[in-house]
């Protein structure tokens, strides 16, 4: 089968877009598949019939490109294609709408409300969350569009943040650990990876290295720390953010753990990171699965 990995993205997510694909298709290409790599432009239609592609393992990330942009053209085209439809990946890029949904099922999430540009300029928005707190862009992955709000001197920054996205979601910031639940499906069936743990997010001192809020990067995977009632607990919060946002193929759901151990759904990820340094690539090592084999099942799972 010729398998079209394409690639693209924001700015910012390009990049990692890219890096993507080329992992994807050597193991792809490794298990006797015949695949080319498309950078995401205005031909695409044009470019994948040229390359007969039979399907699509999709790579693409960020505003545009893997927010169901990308997908409501394949499923126009009646091309497979890896990962959520138009309207779960469009759900799930957008921050906000995936808080109303969690409100709606009693997910357990941070505190949040909602922003616009007019009355952050106009100054009649009353900051009810209490310091520190999180300015998000709804619809940027990783690390980019956003900013930790200390107190009231920081709310300056705010600003930077409608450079991406107007409304911005603000939410409130939880002092604890990052933990993240990767999934994919294999044979009909759901895999729940061992639960991975990212950095330490708990704000730092104004000056220093530290000082930064970053979602994504080197983890270790600790779930034999973890106790046992919450790591089941996370992992059917996991599944079931899963199953209500539409997710299919291959998912990540990211959580804060507070103090006294209440997880937090952040998030979910529709297009996660698939480097053999990612997080769910590791999270699969450390289960036992080979990153080529994970690889080749989510692409099944498309057909």
């Amino acid at each position: 089968m010729k398998v079209s990995v394409v690639y693209g993205g924001t700015k910012e997510e390009r990049g990692p877009s890219e890096m993507n694909a080329k992992e994807i298709a050597a193991a792809l290409d490794r298990r006797g598949y015949t695949t080319t790599l498309i950078d995401f432009g205005k031909d695409i239609v044009k470019t994948l019939r040229d390359a007969q592609t039979g399907a699509v393992f999709l790579c693409v990330q960020g505003k545009g490109y893997g927010d169901g942009t990308l997908q409501g053209i394949l499923e126009h085209e009646g091309i497979p294609f890896t990962g959520s439809c138009m309207r779960a990946a469009s759900l799930i890029n957008d921050k906000i709408l995936c808080k109303l949904l969690f409100d709606r099922y009693n997910i357990p999430t941070p505190r949040w409300d909602i922003l616009g540009k007019s009355e952050y300029e106009s100054g009649t928005y009353s900051y009810e969350l209490r310091y520190p707190f999180v300015a998000k862009a709804p619809t940027q992955g990783g690390s980019f569009g956003i900013e930790l709000i200390r107190n009231a001197g920081d709310v300056s920054h705010i600003g930077n943040i409608f450079e991406f996205d107007d409304p911005i979601l603000l939410e409130e910031f939880i002092d604890g650990r990052f933990y993240t639940v990767g999934m994919y499906e294999s044979s009909g069936r759901i895999i729940t990876l061992p639960i991975a743990e990212g950095i330490d997010l708990t704000p730092k001192e104004p000056g220093t290295e530290e000082n930064l809020i970053v979602f994504s990067g080197s983890c270790d995977t600790i779930r034999s720390e973890l106790d046992e009632d919450l790591s089941e607990e996370m992992e059917k919060i996991a599944l079931k953010v899963f199953e209500i946002t539409g997710a299919r193929g291959v998912g990540r759901v990211d959580f804060m753990v507070d103090r006294n151990n209440r997880p937090f759904v952040l998030e979910i990820n529709a297009v996660p990171g698939m480097c053999r340094t990612s997080l769910i690539p590791m999270e699969a090592e450390f289960a036992g699965i080979e990153y080529d084999d994970m690889v080749e099942d989510i692409l099944k799972a498309a057909l």
